[in-house]
């Protein structure tokens, strides 16, 4: 694992960086160590510990981001896979309310969805054309876009430690 997860002093994360840059800021004296991998750095001299959290020591404000919306993005929140019938093939974008009824380009407002789906769906909201859809649509956190499956689990298993 080459990633870090940096926490604020108030320890919510804030980032992912890179193993170098989460280093330097401990060696430092930026931030300490929360949770060390088993790993080491060695060099001549010395070894250090291989950071997989760290915390900053000084709080840094943090404006909320909102995330523009893509096709991409879309996809990647929803799983790839129709939100309607749970297909992974012939995926496009459908809008909830059609923007032929005022509908926008917003994140609570468009979906993956297979072509079958959608052209079943057609001109019609999903209360109307009878279908259900299994997830329903959000706005994902800036965080959320820079998490990586090995780092949500270091993260996972970091907060389970505070459990009793």
């Amino acid at each position: 694992m080459d990633k870090v997860l940096v926490l604020n002093a108030d320890y919510t994360p804030i980032n992912v960086t890179s193993q170098k840059r989460g280093f330097k800021l401990v060696h430092k004296g930026k931030a300490e160590v929360v949770k060390e991998s088993e790993d080491r750095i060695s060099s001549i001299y010395r070894t250090y510990i291989k950071p997989l959290i760290i915390r900053l020591l000084n709080y840094v404000s943090i404006s909320k981001k909102h995330l523009k919306v893509s096709k991409t993005r879309i996809y990647r929140r929803d799983g790839f896979e129709c939100v309607y019938c749970g297909s992974k093939r012939n995926l496009t974008i459908d809008h909830v309310v059609p923007k032929s009824r005022g509908g926008d380009n917003s994140w609570n407002n468009m979906v993956t969805c297979c072509n079958k789906c959608n052209f079943n769906k057609a001109d019609r909201t999903p209360k109307e054309a009878n279908m259900v859809m299994i997830k329903k649509p959000f706005e994902p956190s800036i965080f959320a876009e820079i998490l990586t499956n090995s780092m949500e689990d270091v993260w996972i298993d970091y907060k389970k430690s505070f459990t009793y």
